[in-house]
């Protein structure tokens, strides 16, 4: 074997090794937003999404969707200061005005590319507007819809099953949780 096919293999095995380890980062994270959709409280709610947050822009990285990476750490930022009381109506607007600049800037997608700005904005508000956790899975439901969308036409789809795998369970909490949706 020759020196460049030893250092093409290695690099294949470097690349298989980061991107199975990317897989490994996004399955914790999608565990983690399937069990934030259980929650009995928003806050438990939010610090399960910030998990997953952290799980995802990590896999993000390793994959080379910074893109995806910059949204994300936006969102934990909101979420931190939701969780931490701090959220102000000006702060979550400079963050929604953020993400909107950042997510155009950056779409290469056209219409495609602007349904995970839109499901962020609409996530931000919600939390922002609402306590009543039935809201919050009906919204999630809404947020995973639009990336199973996204996801499907960028072919990602181990993502879309995860999309479809967190809609149903988020389902079966609104339905197990149905007597608090007027609450």
């Amino acid at each position: 074997m020759n020196p460049c096919d030893i250092m093409e293999t290695k690099i294949e095995s470097y690349i298989m090794t980061i991107y199975l380890l990317a897989q490994v980062f996004s399955a914790i994270g999608a565990l983690c937003v399937a069990i934030s959709s259980f929650a009995k409280s928003k806050h438990k709610m939010l610090v399960w999404q910030i998990t997953d947050y952290i799980f995802t822009a990590i896999a993000n990285l390793l994959l080379g969707g910074y893109t995806g990476a910059l949204t994300i750490s936006i969102s934990i930022i909101r979420n931190s200061l939701m969780v931490k009381k701090k959220m102000t109506k000006t702060i979550l607007t400079i963050l929604i005005v953020i993400q909107i600049i950042v997510g155009t800037y950056l779409n290469q997608l056209g219409l495609i590319g602007y349904l995970p700005i839109i499901s962020s904005v609409s996530y931000s508000l919600a939390i922002a507007i609402t306590r009543n956790l039935q809201w919050l899975r009906w919204v999630i439901i809404e947020n995973m819809l639009l990336w199973l969308i996204y996801d499907l036409i960028i072919k990602a789809y181990p993502a879309a099953i995860i999309d479809i795998t967190i809609t149903l369970t988020t389902l079966i909490a609104i339905i197990r949780n149905r007597k608090t949706f007027s609450n």
